[in-house]
């Protein structure tokens, strides 16, 4: 009897050990999630077209981007590296550049998209219509010209 009133009192005092360790420990919180924005382009090269006459939009193109935001987001688009293939860079002088209808530089870039919520678990698509003109053709020489346009997502606070 004495053996069996040893063992419930260690019992006992090893279930309220372990209930008030239990209870000390404060749950982990839990924070929203960290800002996460994913964008995907179309990975072929984008044909603007050609020039033929000087001092006007005579090409262009449009691209549309897929953007998953769980928070506000920017997107900015802009030019890299224009140059002509057969060598030579382009100076940004000669060149007239639109964004979205926003004239700009080749070295500038243009708000293409910007929201205060985060986007619909699908996502959305956001259009980036270039426009590209030669300011004084004589200046520019004939033949194809490449570079790269640059998309530029920020996470909004």
């Amino acid at each position: 009897m004495c053996n069996l009133a040893r063992i419930l009192s260690s019992v006992v005092i090893v279930l309220v050990a372990s209930g008030v360790v239990a209870f000390a420990q404060p749950p982990l919180p839990i924070g929203p999630p960290p800002p996460f924005v994913n964008v995907s382009v179309p990975r072929e090269p984008l044909n603007l077209g050609c020039l033929w006459a000087s001092g006007s939009y005579q090409t262009g193109a449009e691209v549309k981007v897929h953007v998953i935001a769980n928070c506000p987001y920017q997107i900015e688009a802009s030019f890299r590296d224009l140059r002509y293939r057969r060598g030579g860079r382009i100076t940004p002088q000669s060149w007239m550049v639109a964004i979205n209808g926003q004239e700009t530089s080749l070295a500038g870039r243009v708000v293409v998209a910007q929201s205060r919520h985060p986007t619909p678990p699908s996502g959305v698509d956001v259009k980036v219509a270039l426009q590209v003109g030669a300011k004084d053709l004589t200046q520019c020489p004939a033949g194809p010209c490449e570079g790269t346009l640059v998309i530029t997502v920020t996470a909004v606070p």
